[in-house]
């Protein structure tokens, strides 16, 4: 087994997942931050939709064997991911053009923190199973 073998697709995933959710907590602070500026329209990160594709077609591709790491990477479509940041639609925008709706983005906040979490918690577990392999193994 070579250190390219040791973290499957999966880890891949949890990674890129985890990048994408701190990405999205940046656009959120950025617009919880600009609660008073006027005319600051809202922004919302999206990336959900591009994960579930590009994990789809990774799990129902052939796996081929390289011969040389530099042949293909493992799971391209995930790690070319990087979201789309849009405008939010805010219907009940400000007098001053300011489109932050501070109850959804604290909401939207707390809803990113949990799947962070979770998405760490699964990394964590991972490793864990690695390190127990790695432990045993070596007896």
């Amino acid at each position: 087994m070579t250190i390219n073998t040791l973290f499957d697709s999966t880890s891949d995933l949890l990674v890129k997942t985890a990048q994408l959710r701190t990405q999205k907590a940046e656009v959120i602070a950025g617009n919880i931050a600009n609660l008073d500026t006027p005319g600051y329209k809202a922004r919302n990160f999206e990336f959900a939709e591009q994960l579930h594709k590009a994990s789809e077609a990774s799990a129902n591709s052939l796996t081929m064997t390289a011969t040389n790491v530099n042949h293909f990477g493992r799971l391209s479509n995930i790690n070319s991911i990087r979201g789309n940041v849009t405008t939010k639609a805010n219907p009940l925008g400000g007098l001053d053009g300011n489109s932050v709706n501070l109850d959804q983005e604290m909401a939207d906040q707390a809803i990113n923190e949990g799947a962070y979490s979770r998405t760490m918690q699964l990394l964590k577990s991972k490793m864990a199973i690695l390190k127990n392999a790695i432990i045993e193994g070596g007896k």
